[in-house]
């Protein structure tokens, strides 16, 4: 918050102005998220204390990897106002999983 208002302090230097909240907004953030399961059961069927359950998952972080843009900056007095020089989140991931259990 900008003190004694002529001046101001902060990185932006100076009063607040009339702009209404979140007004300003960066770009929309997508992250779809996916993940499969398939539980088969493993051993002799004759004996329920011998019978295994093995699971197999997969799952996909991202999965259409959409890139997600940061936030510009803003910082008024500075060279990059109102850039965006960076990304948000992550890169599609995948990951494969083997479980074995009584």
């Amino acid at each position: 918050m900008p003190v004694n208002i002529p001046g101001g302090t902060g990185p932006n230097q100076g009063r607040f102005g009339t702009l209404g909240r979140n007004t300003f907004r960066g770009a929309a953030f997508y992250d779809f998220d996916l993940s499969l399961v398939k539980d088969t059961p493993f051993g002799k069927r004759r004996s329920v204390s011998e019978l295994m359950n093995v699971q197999f998952r997969a799952e996909f972080f991202n999965i259409f990897n959409v890139v997600n843009m940061g936030l510009p900056s803003n910082t008024i007095l500075g060279s990059g106002f109102g850039l965006i020089n960076r990304t948000a989140g992550s890169s599609r991931q995948i990951q494969f999983s083997l479980k074995a259990a009584y």
